[in-house]
């Protein structure tokens, strides 16, 4: 029985990283812009104390997050190979749909994976094509988020940005 569970987590901790690691080799090309904060980095966040004004909103929700992951290019291949990464990762994953979004030159869609509390999110997707206006070159970027995500907080913010 043991066995059985052992080789169960292995199983499921690799479909994990696999998942994960997908965009990592993003990185190694050169016509993609990339960004990766780190675990470490957001474990530096989490040791400073609460503040409730509207100023601390973001930090505040940064402090459940373990990775943030930016990956953008204007290189058409290469945004191609991103989108299909999008899509395998959402099959892996087992990501739902919470959104998208069209607006003249650009398409958002954003992808959740739901954990036991509705309130909490373990991981946002993102993927965003758009045309620039001037040389209508396509830029296509991903955004991943591993962590603790507080639906709530994030809407909070939304909703304060669209005031402003």
């Amino acid at each position: 029985m043991k066995n059985v569970i052992l080789i169960l987590a292995l199983f499921l901790s690799s479909n994990v990283l696999l998942a994960q690691s997908m965009f990592d080799k993003l990185e190694d090309l050169d016509d993609v812009s990339s960004v990766v904060v780190t675990k470490d980095a957001f474990e530096l966040l989490k040791k400073f104390p609460d503040a409730d004004s509207e100023d601390m909103k973001i930090f505040n929700t940064a402090k459940g997050l373990e990775e943030l992951k930016v990956f953008s290019t204007e290189n058409e291949s290469i945004a191609s190979q991103m989108e299909s990464m999008v899509n395998t990762a959402i099959k892996k994953s087992n990501l739902t749909q919470l959104m998208r979004v069209k607006d003249k030159d650009s398409r958002v869609k954003i992808y959740v994976k739901a954990t036991k509390n509705k309130d909490i999110v373990s991981e946002v997707l993102m993927f965003v094509k758009s045309k620039d206006k001037k040389d209508n070159k396509l830029n296509s970027t991903i955004i991943s988020l591993l962590g603790d995500i507080d639906v709530n907080k994030l809407s909070e913010i939304a909703n304060d940005y669209e005031k402003k």
